[in-house]
């Protein structure tokens, strides 16, 4: 037993009353331990973005986060890049995570949100504890008056609202996401420009009535009225576009231009110089704001019923102009008109939710070819958009089923797409070294691990999991029309790729709904159209919305020539 004497007991008192005094202040209150919220530093994480990572670095102090820096990205302008931009400044302004999630780039806020909680964790910080509430600085939801509302805004949508702005009207444009551009932002293709100013100095010999020509013998369904103004004027609409800041200098076809490299995708260029163009006019924007209902009044459209993010609210307008884009958004929708699509991905605009469809409907408009979707399989299965494997399409690749055979022109990308979904929804590009070398962008696709390679056809097809005889004897056949100048099969017309450069490659692609071609009946001013072919006074619409008549046209081009129209034709309405 150990004997503890009372002397002892008093000696170890004195040395822990000693010790603690070592911790006291002067006034006898105790020194506290200096407490930090992070280790102060630069911290670098990574997000999963919609198109590839988020590469993130977040500079702390002891006790703040002190700056937010994107470093690299691929996300769409206009679009993915919106939180980007936006959340830095929020977060280091408010300390908190508590940012609200963007809507229609939700994949790209909540990949970089989830890189920042990772540099806030690995800070030594507690993301949790950082969910500040964030005062939102919308306005007080008042109703209100305009000349002319224009609700959507795309290219269609700010292009009306220009005109109508240049005719002297009050404009408001309304965008139910948190910006500009819809789906108009993801193109990266040619604009329609036949006799504009860029194809006559570079020698480009197709006239507007060749492409009128065009437009009618490629397009069955589409209204001659409509083509013939489209092909007359397209060329106007892009030396337009080129006068207000859009760099279009290189010929895309016969028929179109398109941006140079350097300048960004013709998605960005167009819509960048559009919105900076309504910002001229003194167009007031309304970001965040959902036109969910029109107004009537004696059979005419007398505005809209808006929710806005300090609540509901309604604009009291002369004319209306919906421009809200397609509905390939809306899988339910596109469901009800094309079950087989049922489920399916898509690579619009999130916002192309038929909105405007919706609206007027519910006010007897006419509908029209709302089962013609366009639907596209340059997707890869990863879930990532590999457009320029269209480029491969157009210059020699072919596009075979999970059984190793052809069944369709490559060419026809938009077209074929439901060819794709009856196949079972995938199947495969295949090429060879050549086209890797002379395309970028494919080399990138590379370089993500999207392709599958061997050295000859036989392997390829094993690594595939295809038909071996059939891909063989169909790589055969296709290399017998390319040296015979003639596809007997599918009637290709550009052949120019023999398969003689190995490695060879295969890309497996996928279909999502790009776009809508059927939409709101109007006439070829933008006017309405209710069930009976009367004109429904007050209301236009123009863009992906509407079924003008144009089905199977350059895209950009009737957006920016039929915006154009109902802008104008608003404006004079609303005198």
């Amino acid at each position: 037993m150990i004997k503890v004497h009372k002397k002892s007991i008093a000696a170890l008192l004195s040395l822990v009353l000693l010790l603690s005094l070592a911790g006291c202040t002067a006034d006898g209150g105790t020194e506290p331990e200096a407490e930090t919220l992070f280790k102060a530093g630069t911290y670098t994480a990574i997000g999963d973005g919609r198109n590839g990572s988020i590469v993130v670095q977040v500079d702390f102090s002891d006790d703040a986060i002190e700056d937010i820096r994107v470093v690299t990205h691929n996300e769409t302008y206009s679009v993915g890049n919106v939180p980007l931009e936006l959340y830095p400044e929020l977060i280091v302004k408010h300390q908190s995570l508590a940012v609200d999630i963007v809507s229609g780039a939700t994949i790209s806020s909540v990949a970089f949100l989830s890189a920042i909680r990772q540099c806030v964790q690995d800070a030594g910080g507690n993301p949790d504890e950082l969910r500040a509430e964030i005062p939102k600085d919308a306005e007080p939801a008042t109703d209100t008056e305009a000349d002319i509302v224009v609700v959507g805004g795309g290219a269609a949508g700010m292009t009306a609202a220009v005109y109508a702005a240049e005719a002297g009207k009050k404009v408001i444009l309304l965008e139910k996401l948190a910006f500009l551009g819809g789906t108009s932002a993801y193109s990266i293709e040619g604009i329609g420009a036949s006799e504009s100013l860029v194809h006559k100095g570079l020698g480009v010999a197709a006239t507007s009535d060749d492409m009128y020509k065009n437009y009618v013998n490629s397009n069955p369904k589409g209204i001659p009225e409509a083509f013939d103004i489209l092909a007359h004027n397209n060329g106007k609409a892009v030396d337009w576009l080129r006068s207000i800041g859009a760099p279009l200098t290189v010929t895309g076809s016969a028929f179109s231009v398109t941006s140079p490299r350097e300048a960004g995708k013709l998605g960005l260029v167009v819509t960048s110089a559009l919105k900076n163009e309504v910002e001229k006019k003194g167009v007031d924007i309304r970001l965040n704001n959902r036109a969910v209902e029109l107004l009537m009044e004696d059979g005419a459209v007398t505005g809209v019923k808006v929710e806005g993010p300090s609540g509901e609210y309604t604009i009291k307008a002369k004319a209306v102009i919906l421009t809200t884009g397609g509905f390939g958004a809306n899988n339910e929708m596109v469901a009800k008109y094309v079950p087989e699509l049922k489920g399916y991905n898509f690579s619009c605009s999130p916002g192309a939710s038929g909105d405007g469809q919706l609206m007027a409907e519910a006010v007897g408009a006419q509908m029209a070819d709302m089962d013609y979707i366009r639907v596209n399989y340059l997707y890869h299965t990863d879930g990532v958009k590999v457009y320029y494997m269209g480029s491969l399409a157009n210059t020699g690749a072919i596009f075979v089923n999970n059984d190793g055979k052809r069944f369709i022109n490559e060419q026809l990308s938009y077209n074929a797409g439901m060819d794709v979904v009856a196949q079972g929804g995938t199947g495969w590009m295949i090429f060879d070294q050549s086209m890797v070398d002379s395309i970028q962008d494919i080399r990138e696709y590379y370089n993500l691990g999207l392709f599958e390679s061997a050295p000859t056809i036989e392997e390829l097809a094993d690594k595939i999991g295809v038909n071996k005889e059939n891909l063989v004897e169909t790589v055969n056949r296709y290399v017998d029309f390319v040296k015979n100048g003639k596809d007997e099969d599918f009637g290709r017309p550009m052949l120019n790729l023999t398969f003689d450069e190995p490695p060879y490659y295969a890309c497996k692609l996928t279909c999502h709904v790009q776009g809508t071609f059927g939409g709101i009946r109007t006439d070829t001013s933008g006017r309405v159209l209710n069930t009976e072919n009367d004109v429904i006074p007050g209301l236009y619409a123009a863009g992906e919305c509407a079924s003008v008549g144009t089905y199977g046209a350059n895209p950009m081009a009737v957006n920016i020539v039929f915006g154009r129209i109902a802008g104008e034709s608003a404006a004079a309405y609303a005198q």
